[in-house]
């Protein structure tokens, strides 16, 4: 029996795994693309009413420190969760599929657009609590420079400079309170920087994911062509193993000629010799 190449034989022990592989949805990928996208529509339904509780608190309408710390910190939990998804997204292994690249690039720069709105509600927030900053030092200052007044909204100095500003101004009376609103438009300036940090990571987190993932893909691409040129390669040798038998009974039925042939001829001299002799026939 002669001995088969791996592949294309049929019933070749190495052809087909006995074990049936899972078949992967080819939709899963795409589906998680709507259910984000999904989830981003309603996280940016909160940016307004984030916006209008920042508007009331700067105004004085009545909106607390710990209301807008709080919304905030609860839109941030959301995007960051969400982001977590984008990033094991684009790091399964058919995410470069042409059939998903398009669907994930798209939800890709949505989430960056998304982020980016939030954090340019939460710059426009600074800039506000600043300004009044700025407006509450001069009411107790008037006679400011630009350089105080800058001083006055970098962070971890304005609760020392109003304080040192109305000791000079003679406002005892007043000191309270306002003390009491420059620390919470200095804890909100500080809550709003640790956030603008976080954003920005999570910008940064979203590009490097890809370079992340590449040198995981480069291996499996690698594996697969080793089990590919292995596969080759035992191909090749039983190849050259089915070749070698052939030859090798090739030449078995080449020497058991000659041997009959040998016996032939020796059986022919031998009755010549009888003839010629004439004892055999006689």
């Amino acid at each position: 029996m002669e001995m088969q190449p791996l592949t294309g034989a049929p019933g070749a022990p190495y052809s087909q795994s006995s074990t049936p592989v899972p078949q992967r949805d080819p939709n899963a990928l795409l589906n998680e693309c709507r259910e984000v996208s999904r989830n981003l529509d309603i996280v940016e339904t909160r940016l307004p009413e984030l916006q209008r509780l920042q508007k009331n608190f700067t105004s004085g309408g009545g909106a607390s420190a710990q209301q807008v710390d709080g919304l905030s910190a609860d839109i941030m939990t959301q995007y960051r969760g969400l982001a977590d998804r984008v990033r094991r997204i684009k790091g399964q292994p058919d995410a470069g599929n042409p059939r998903n690249r398009p669907q994930i690039d798209v939800l890709d720069r949505r989430m960056k657009r998304s982020i980016n709105q939030f954090q340019q509600a939460e710059s426009q927030f600074r800039k506000e609590v600043q300004e009044q900053q700025r407006r509450q030092y001069m009411i107790v200052n008037p006679s400011a420079t630009e350089q105080e007044l800058d001083e006055v909204t970098a962070a971890g100095t304005d609760v020392q400079i109003f304080q040192q500003a109305l000791m000079n101004a003679d406002r005892r009376g007043q000191a309270q309170s306002t003390l009491r609103n420059v620390q919470q438009r200095h804890e909100a300036i500080q809550q709003i920087e640790r956030t603008l940090m976080e954003l920005q990571q999570l910008f940064q987190d979203l590009d490097t994911m890809i370079v992340e993932q590449e040198p995981m893909v480069q291996n499996i691409e690698t594996k697969a062509e080793e089990t590919n040129t292995h596969l080759e390669a035992g191909n090749v040798h039983v190849a050259k193993a089915v070749v070698s038998a052939r030859a090798a009974r090739k030449k078995k039925w080449i020497c058991l000629g000659i041997v009959v042939a040998i016996i032939i001829i020796v059986i022919a001299i031998i009755f010549a010799y009888g003839a010629t002799a004439g004892h055999w026939f006689g």
